[in-house]
């Protein structure tokens, strides 16, 4: 089996099991309490911090520069929570 024919078992297999779960009721995105403010910060810091490590790997360290300045901001923030 190629790697093509495999994502596209995964997909559906993926996407059968995602229906099947919506369906029965057991799963709904009200079941699913808001994001704290906190939490946001938290993930997107997260984020910021992974993307920041690929652009250095990838030696763009222009855009990790930027990176980095977002992240200093955003760890002010958090500060003040």
């Amino acid at each position: 089996m190629t790697e093509k024919e495999l994502d596209y078992l995964a997909d559906k297999i993926a996407d059968k099991i995602i229906k099947t779960l919506f369906d029965s009721g057991d799963l709904e995105i009200t079941q699913f309490p808001p994001a704290t403010d906190e939490e946001i910060m938290v993930a997107e810091l997260a984020r910021l911090m992974t993307l920041m490590s690929t652009y250095e790997d990838n030696e763009e360290y222009e855009k990790a520069a930027i990176i980095k300045r977002k992240i200093e901001r955003l760890q002010t923030k958090y500060g003040k929570l």
